[in-house]
């Protein structure tokens, strides 16, 4: 009798699963086949981004010895061809090198154009982008107003910014250039206070605080009206009591 009752169970049961399959099978059978497809897309598409990486790894090691061969104005072609065709990352240290090499054959202009580019390029990374503006501000330094390098290196005067004094440098340096002392001031008193600053840049800042002091007010001038009170009133009260001293002690002495 049991075994009649599990017997009737079990039919009962494929019976209720063939329903099951007849109704949402051709569902069920969907999503495995889109599962199965969308894993061998992930897997191709990191395959493919694999080759494409080391092609591009290779043949831009193969660029970096062509240019050592050519003229600056040669191998900043090379590179800004090679960055207009490659992905991302190796097209922004291309970039870099195309931009020394116009350096080299100087045209600064050119430089500092690619360097912006560099820098506002989206989807590089920040400390990219910022050693991009660092680099322009490098070449700009000697000729660009205050207010511009200010406008470039001020956002990455940051506490967690990596490049916060080499900007700090800069602006210093374009501050006392344009007349700006207290400005410079301010950025190499930084520089210096920072612990991260290497001792190169901690040298640079005392030598350009030794050069800024004398164009800085000193302590007396800031407090000065507090301090010229003093001798105004003091040569007009003690000349009156000194002489009025001698005017009566002098005829005592002499009648005596």
């Amino acid at each position: 009798m049991t075994d009649l009752f599990s017997e009737i169970e079990q039919d009962l049961r494929r019976e209720q699963a063939s329903k099951l399959w007849e109704k949402y099978g051709i569902y069920l059978a969907g999503a495995a086949v889109a599962i199965v497809l969308v894993a061998a897309a992930i897997v191709g598409w990191r395959a493919w981004q694999t080759s494409r990486n080391e092609a591009a790894s290779a043949r831009f090691d193969e660029i970096v010895a062509e240019a050592a061969k050519q003229k600056p104005e040669e191998a900043a072609k090379t590179f800004g061809d090679f960055a207009a065709g490659t992905t991302s990352g190796y097209a922004a240290m291309a970039r870099m090198h195309q931009a020394a090499s116009l350096t080299q054959s100087g045209d600064t202009k050119g430089a500092v154009a690619v360097y912006d580019e560099i820098a506002g390029q989206s989807g590089l990374s920040g400390i990219v982008q910022d050693m991009a503006r660092i680099k322009a501000g490098l070449l700009l330094v000697d000729t660009a107003s205050y207010d511009d390098m200010n406008a470039r290196l001020a956002s990455l005067d940051e506490t967690d910014n990596p490049w916060r004094n080499n900007a700090r440098e800069l602006l210093g340096l374009a501050a006392y250039k344009s007349g700006k002392y207290a400005e410079a001031e301010t950025n190499f008193s930084a520089i210096v206070a920072d612990p991260s600053s290497t001792a190169g840049l901690r040298d640079r800042a005392h030598v350009m605080q030794a050069l800024i002091a004398p164009h800085l007010p000193r302590p007396e001038e800031k407090t000065g009206g507090k301090n010229a009170a003093t001798p105004t009133t003091s040569p007009t009260t003690n000349p009156t009591t000194n002489n009025a001293a001698p005017a009566q002690a002098a005829p005592v002495t002499k009648s005596e």
